[in-house]
């Protein structure tokens, strides 16, 4: 947790900072939430995605000819489904995303503008998942636990609507979940409102 909050005050002090140098940047700030669905495989079982979710507080530095920058700090919670003969079992988890992404506004009218963007996501689980892998109650225990710090890289397109923003976006592991489970991937579906902001002249 220490971890998580060292580097959210470094992202947010170096925004702080690289606004203050640029003689046009924008900073907004908010709060944003929503829907996610995840895929992680696990070896010699069949899975499905199940929905889950996120919320937190995003900020955003525009610079000159559209390009900005977008730290953010979220508490996630995802699940997936392990089918099982008698009893599926939901491999659940919780964790402390921060996402830095950079990202160029590339259609600008005053109440509508369309956004690209992508960049690293730092996951810290609040807890090891740990999953039973035996196929059978009688069978020797096989636990498999998850790493507890998990990175992805995000790519998605994002529509400001007014002071609301509407994003879409891909999450791909940058590394496997843990022992027999594959590298996670996630589609994010965000819902934000920019309750601040402020021009610099």
């Amino acid at each position: 947790m220490k971890k998580v909050v060292f580097l959210t005050l470094f992202t947010l002090a170096g925004m702080s900072l690289t606004a203050q140098n640029s003689s046009k940047s924008v900073f907004e700030i908010g709060p944003h939430g929503g829907w996610s669905n995840t895929k992680i495989y696990v070896d010699k079982f069949h899975t499905r995605t199940h929905w889950g979710y996120f919320a937190g507080i995003f900020g955003r530095v525009y610079f000159d000819k559209g390009l900005y920058l977008e730290p953010a700090i979220d508490y996630v919670h995802k699940e997936v489904v392990i089918e099982r003969a008698v009893n599926d079992t939901k491999l659940r988890n919780s964790s402390v995303d921060i996402p830095v992404l950079v990202g160029m506004k590339f259609l600008d009218f005053p109440l509508v503008g369309v956004r690209g963007y992508v960049g690293p996501v730092a996951s810290f689980l609040l807890k090891p998942i740990e999953i039973d892998l035996r196929h059978k109650n009688d069978d020797p225990s096989r636990i498999v636990t998850s790493d507890k710090t998990m990175f992805y890289l995000r790519a998605g397109l994002g529509a400001d609507i007014w002071l609301a923003s509407l994003d879409i976006n891909y999450e791909f592991g940058l590394k496997k979940f843990g022992p027999e489970m594959s590298i996670p991937q996630t589609m994010n579906i965000t819902l934000g409102f920019r309750v601040f902001s402020k021009n610099r002249p």
